[in-house]
């Protein structure tokens, strides 16, 4: 019998959350837990979500001790992993982040240009509040940090806490992919081992093989050149990520040597995806409207109920899995292999050491360990470049509270470019987060 955990659901009041805890039910025998503690600010939003969590746990889980709170020393005082995934400013402000860009005739998403940009600048103040708040009770407790833009936070939290190597920055995005690649490759995806090498949301696949040694990746690179990529879960997508998958067959169009994430849209096709956006409807609306609708309904379902007759048991095989599957092979010394976020260094020799790159690796009691890599050729190198500078800039601004790093920062941004338009953008979005941060 394995040792059994503690943790603490850091944003508790996420939709994603009820789905996490059917996973955390799926995965009990393999990642065992005394304790799970539901933290939020927001007791309202959470508390739509109690009762199923509740339900659930009684159900399936009763051994393991259930506690909802909004103070964070009841949250963080006593705990073996925090799974973090704050949105800081919630949906209102996401809708922020989206719109105002389309006023300008640019890229509207949460994690890629502007709005990405004051995104970050929102969660590396709360991430920085927590890790001090979780560091004050313990330097041992694993911080399993899912909060997005995952790029400027892991940047950023590597610069404030250079030492604290128990600070993991995720992203489900790859292991996506991997899944998608799975399915379309008729392969289980544990068996497949991928060599991949960028910066977060701006990365590419470059090899693809099974656990035998055999090479999948022509056979993939010859199917998305021919055929629509679809993810694994297309029929529960909505339209806009059907869209954002089958941009990779139109990034490799013109760029066929490696499969790169599906974010290199934003990057790649800005103008477009901004001309075919909706300025008054975004994705923070249409997750309003679908995923989050969804999952409060069927919360609702378990409200004064004693079992779970009728109602299903939410999970998710992508998010839920890999921060469950982190959790589990960092606590039981497994260095399983995962696409990881970690300093650079010396696994790309000829990029900025500094950077927090992703790459394959793994992940163990110690950590995250990325396998080397090697050079990168030199557009791919010339293109995070000036991706890194971005993000690094951000995190200045951020820190130095420096207005003229944060318009450098939109600059150089390849949705941006114009600093007319980064200039404006920039005001705007300052405008509206002044509760959040404020640049002088």
């Amino acid at each position: 019998m394995r040792e059994s955990h503690i943790i603490t659901i850091a944003g508790a009041g996420s939709g994603r959350v009820p789905a996490l805890v059917g996973t955390l039910v799926q995965y009990k025998e393999r990642f065992p837990l005394k304790k799970i503690i539901f933290y939020d600010i927001d007791e309202e939003r959470m508390g739509k979500m109690e009762a199923y969590d509740r339900l659930v746990l009684k159900c399936y889980y009763p051994e393991c001790e259930v506690v909802f709170t909004t103070d964070e020393d009841e949250a963080y005082r006593e705990t073996d992993f925090v799974f973090c995934q704050m949105r800081v400013g919630k949906t209102r402000m996401r809708s922020y982040d989206e719109k105002l860009p389309l006023k300008y005739g640019l890229v509207g998403q949460e994690t890629c240009g502007p709005g990405g940009f004051a995104y970050g600048m929102r969660s590396l103040g709360a991430m920085k509040k927590m890790v001090e708040k979780v560091r004050s009770y313990s330097k041992d407790t694993w911080i399993l940090n899912y909060t997005n833009p995952a790029a400027i936070v892991a940047l950023g939290l590597d610069q404030m806490f250079p030492d604290d190597k128990r600070i993991l920055n995720l992203c489900d995005q790859p292991f996506s992919m991997m899944k998608s690649f799975a399915k379309i490759l008729g392969v289980p995806q544990e068996s497949l081992r991928a060599r991949y090498f960028g910066l977060n949301h701006f990365g590419w696949f470059t090899e693809l093989k099974d656990t035998e040694g055999k090479d999948h990746f022509e056979e993939l690179r010859t199917y998305l050149r021919d055929h629509d990529f679809k993810p694994f879960n297309a029929e529960q997508r909505s339209k806009s990520w059907l869209d954002t998958y089958m941009r990779v067959n139109q990034y490799m169009k013109y760029f066929d040597e490696y499969i790169p994430t599906t974010y290199m849209q934003y990057y790649m096709f800005p103008q477009e995806i901004a001309a075919e956006s909706d300025p008054n409807y975004t994705r923070a609306d249409e997750a309003r409207d679908s995923r989050e609708k969804q999952v409060f309904d069927a919360c609702a379902l378990a409200e004064g109920r004693e079992n779970m007759d009728g109602i299903e048991m939410l999970t998710n095989s992508v998010f839920g899995n890999l921060m469950v599957e982190v959790a589990e092979s960092i606590a039981y010394g497994l260095n399983r292999e995962f696409i990881v976020l970690v300093r650079n260094e010396e696994i790309i020799p000829n990029f900025e050491k500094n950077a927090i790159i992703e790459v394959a690796g793994t992940i163990g009691k110690d950590g995250a360990k990325g396998y080397p890599y090697g050079e990168i050729p030199l557009f791919y190198k010339g293109l995070m470049e000036g991706q890194y500078a971005y993000e690094q800039l951000t995190v200045d601004a951020f820190r130095e509270k420096n207005y003229e790093k944060a318009l450098m920062a939109l600059t150089v941004n390849r949705t941006v470019v114009d600093p007319g338009k980064a200039k404006a953008v920039l005001d705007d979005l300052m405008e509206v987060n002044r509760e959040y941060w404020y640049l002088q």
